[in-house]
């Protein structure tokens, strides 16, 4: 991918899409430096990563109401919350995704300014993961099918495949259900695919992330979707990684 400018980044904090209320957005992925230097070492100091860490830091536009940034983060201070970030917006592209916590929500600015927010959450457990956008969010899921498959390659021993899916707004009725399942298949037609991981069923907004661990040797990875109800529409963005 060539160098571009940032214009149609994503950020996604649980149930919410926060991308137009967001100015700029920071995941940090970190080491801890552990020094490993003997006594022997000629001089020359020698060091291993030690534990990993991630932080996700955002400064946005306060907005209050339904579906509003402080809908969600005025109430999540210590909560858990799933996040996806990536610097573009469409299927196939890389997206980042952690479970955090949420440890700061500041809000208030100086007169005549647009009133701002910031956050700062801090990785809460498992870990940061690299994907792959599966379902991006131009348009609503409607009926039941599959995302365009795609060789993100084999899940080898001590490895896991990870997946985060975002729902950020439901409509219909007759209990819309949103059922999504990770499958992989060794060809790209998925003549024989396996499900592996399988989310619990969507009735209303909200986000989940889910793993499995390796080895898989199967490279095709898709998003199977089962949709129900009367006139269903959700509004998804889905990651799937390898790590």
């Amino acid at each position: 991918m060539a160098t571009f400018v940032l214009t149609d980044g994503r950020l996604f904090l649980g149930s919410h899409d926060l991308s137009s209320h967001t100015q700029s957005v920071t995941l940090d992925l970190s080491a801890d430096d552990v020094d490993v230097t003997a006594i022997n070492s000629g001089g020359f100091r020698s060091r291993i990563a030690g534990l990993q860490d991630a932080t996700l830091s955002a400064n946005g536009f306060f907005e209050a109401g339904v579906g509003k940034p402080d809908e969600l983060l005025g109430v999540s201070p210590g909560a858990e919350l799933i996040g996806t970030v990536s610097a573009t917006s469409s299927a196939g592209d890389v997206a980042y995704f952690l479970k955090s916590r949420q440890f700061s929500y500041n809000i208030g600015g100086a007169v005549g300014d647009a009133m701002p927010f910031s956050i700062s959450n801090s990785n809460s457990s498992d870990r940061a993961v690299k994907g792959t956008i599966m379902v991006d969010d131009s348009a609503n899921l409607t009926a039941s099918g599959n995302s365009t498959g795609r060789n993100l390659g084999a899940t080898a021993a001590g490895k896991r495949l990870y997946v985060a899916a975002h729902v950020v707004s439901v409509s219909g009725t007759s209990t819309p259900t949103l059922a999504l399942k990770v499958q992989t298949d060794d060809n790209s037609s998925f003549t024989s695919a396996t499900d592996r991981i399988t989310l619990t069923n969507f009735t209303a907004i909200g986000a989940q992330y889910s793993s499995v661990a390796g080895a898989i040797t199967d490279t095709h990875v898709r998003v199977n979707y089962t949709i129900s109800g009367t006139n269903p529409s959700f509004k998804t963005f889905i990651t799937v990684g390898i790590v």
